[in-house]
């Protein structure tokens, strides 16, 4: 009798959302990369097959500014629009692009410098010029991040600074890297490798993609990385081989780019020998 009643307790588990089958087959010790992030999963079409921790909330670091760039383009995008850049601005903690206080941008170079470089100084130039204050455009995320289905995430800080209330989870940035990347204004600007900006001053700042796997990894075209003292380094990857599309987060990892890499070859080797390893279930949501 206790054998049929475990059998129909774990029956009933496959048919929940994947954060809570995934908590069922880690517990049973399913997890082939066991150093690759404190939280991390792998989603080969549309179906996790690898993770760790999905449900937990962590610190999203810059991943946020994805949230901030899609709230941005929902504002009455004004691509060409001249911005000034304030003192708080061009003072903000790093990484910075490089503006000065007085300078201009256009708000399509400082969006393409905070998604590519994630650069804290073009962040905070176009929020300041989306919003009255910090607080009123927080809520704007809040409610686009609910409109996703993160129903387990809170932002304050549109730059992904480590805040008292600011937190998401493995399954949330899921969520947010697909929608992020299906803007293909933000799937282009991802996909870059090196741009540059002009100042208004006559000076030109060129920076690069600081996610490492772009160009050295076949198939990745995005999407975002992360790193505060408190959420560690982080990465929102997606990347397309032969039909097959590999998504991959990691929270807070020691070894981000050779996990990723290593991750996503898998991925796509499994994928080609029909051999997944289905542990999660299906999340049509993803």
């Amino acid at each position: 009798m206790h054998r049929r009643s475990c059998g129909l307790i774990l029956a009933c588990a496959l048919l929940l959302p994947f954060g809570t089958v995934w908590a069922t087959a880690r517990d049973h010790g399913f997890d082939p990369y066991p150093r690759a992030a404190v939280a991390y999963a792998a989603v080969v079409d549309g179906e996790m097959v690898w993770g760790r921790n999905v449900d937990v909330h962590r610190a999203p670091a810059s991943l946020t500014k994805l949230l901030t760039a899609l709230v941005l383009l929902d504002s009455n995008w004004q691509p060409d629009a001249v911005l000034d850049v304030s003192h708080a601005a061009a003072h903000i903690t790093h990484p910075r692009v490089g503006l000065h206080t007085g300078d201009t941008v256009t708000a399509e170079e400082a969006l393409t410098a905070m998604l590519m470089h994630s650069a804290n100084d073009a962040c905070m130039v176009l929020v300041e010029h989306a919003a009255p204050n910090l607080q009123v455009f927080s809520e704007r995320m809040n409610a686009r991040a609910e409109r996703l289905g993160m129903h387990d995430s809170h932002f304050v800080h549109p730059c992904g600074f480590d805040e008292d209330g600011q937190y998401s989870t493995v399954s949330d940035l899921l969520r947010l890297g697909r929608a992020a990347h299906a803007n293909p204004r933000i799937a282009q600007i991802v996909a870059l490798q090196n741009a540059s900006i002009s100042t208004g001053k006559g000076r030109l700042l060129s920076f690069h993609n600081t996610n490492q796997l772009l160009g050295h990894l076949d198939g990745v075209m995005g999407l975002k990385t992360g790193y505060t003292a408190q959420a560690g380094h982080c990465l929102i990857a997606v990347a397309e081989q032969s039909g097959h599309r590999v998504w991959l987060v990691l929270l807070d990892s020691q070894r981000r780019w050779s996990s990723a890499h290593r991750i996503i070859v898998d991925a796509f080797a499994a994928a080609q020998r029909g051999s997944r390893t289905r542990l999660a279930g299906t999340t049509a949501s993803l």
